[in-house]
């Protein structure tokens, strides 16, 4: 029977460790980060940057009776280039995707099959903070990010009326049969 190599490495009684790999999508262009020391390189050939433990995730859980969990990354010790990235304009990483992965690794910490998706949101909100400390400045970024479901008890913009159809696309007959929608049918009609 094959099994991929961390349920392989799991049965036959070998040290399996896992991490968590957080992807930003900014729109000045991907970044990866780690939880562990120096730069990861996966098997799907992506680059993750470590944070040596720095980091903390929280909010990564399963959606009960359809709430919407917010998640929020917290990294400390970051370096001023990534902190202007939460200071600086917010289409850099208003509504761009934060995607959580785990991976597997061996006791040696080498990659074990490839990382897998666990979370996906969308980034809201980016906070930079800084703190005095003996050897300088410590330099700490919070994000936030939503489901893509978080939105959906929210109002709607419009109606789904001819009206409303009609001022967004002129001409669009799409919506005009809406009204008959709610008038009765008799089945079978004797």
């Amino acid at each position: 029977m094959d099994f991929n190599q961390t349920i392989e490495a799991q049965l036959s009684g070998r040290v399996v460790r896992k991490s968590r790999l957080v992807e930003l999508m900014f729109a000045s262009g991907p970044m990866g980060l780690w939880n562990g020391f120096g730069t990861l390189k996966t098997k799907d050939g992506k680059l993750w940057l470590g944070f040596g433990g720095a980091g903390r995730i929280s909010g990564v859980a399963q959606s009960i009776k359809g709430s919407a969990p917010e998640l929020k990354l917290t990294l400390s010790g970051v370096d001023k280039t990534f902190a202007a990235k939460a200071k600086g304009e917010a289409a850099e990483y208003y509504d761009r995707a934060a995607i959580v992965y785990d991976q597997f690794f061996d006791e040696e910490w080498q990659c074990l099959d490839l990382p897998y998706a666990t979370y996906f949101g969308l980034m809201r909100k980016l906070t930079s903070s800084r703190t005095a400390d003996e050897g300088g400045f410590v330099r700490t970024v919070s994000i936030s990010s939503e489901t893509p479901f978080a939105g959906k008890k929210r109002a709607r913009f419009s109606y789904m009326t001819d009206r409303d159809q009609q001022l967004r696309h002129p001409g669009d007959l799409f919506a005009s049969d809406v009204a008959g929608i709610e008038r009765p049918y008799t089945f079978p009609d004797f």
